[in-house]
């Protein structure tokens, strides 16, 4: 019996697990501050996802909005409120049957893709690289600045919440 492990498989499971795991931890924890934190684990493991199907762009663009920006909104918008908002219990209800309701349309209306052939075309991560460095490498810089001093305000909100 020859077992061959296929890398590929194995980032796969990684990745969905971790988007899993990661999406109930974002829904379940009590703190805005580190479901925001888990809401970035669950694009980053959408992102890898997306690689694996062969579109390293959206991904890219995924980790830039998604992850990037929505986290950032997140946490800029707890540190002007200075508290989180409080979610009422009838709200997780009305929220997995949007869920439910969200996942049967997509169901139903991504189904004459999943009958459709794929578009051949590769694009490698160096094109890619080389284009957002020697093109925009500004805005590359600016979001890095963005990025880290978005992390250094979940730090100090995080810290400010354990002292509380």
């Amino acid at each position: 019996m020859n077992l061959q492990i296929d890398p590929h498989m194995i980032v796969f499971f990684i990745a969905s697990i971790g988007a899993l795991v990661s999406a109930l931890l974002v829904v379940e924890h009590k703190s805005i501050v580190y479901a925001s934190f888990f809401l970035a684990l669950l694009g980053t493991s959408n992102a890898a996802l997306f690689v694996l199907l062969g579109y390293p762009i959206v991904s890219i663009f995924h980790l830039a909005v998604y992850v990037g920006a929505a986290v950032t909104f997140i946490l800029f918008s707890v540190v002007l409120l200075k508290e989180a908002p409080l979610v009422e219990p009838i709200a997780r209800g009305v929220a997995v049957i949007a869920a439910l309701e969200v996942l049967l349309l997509f169901s139903v209306g991504f189904r004459p893709l999943l009958e459709s052939e794929p578009v051949q075309g590769i694009i490698s991560l160096e094109e890619v690289s080389e284009v957002l460095v020697d093109k925009y490498s500004f805005a590359l810089i600016i979001a890095a600045l963005a990025l880290a001093t978005t992390m250094i305000e979940a730090i100090t909100l995080a810290r400010r919440e354990v002292s509380s």
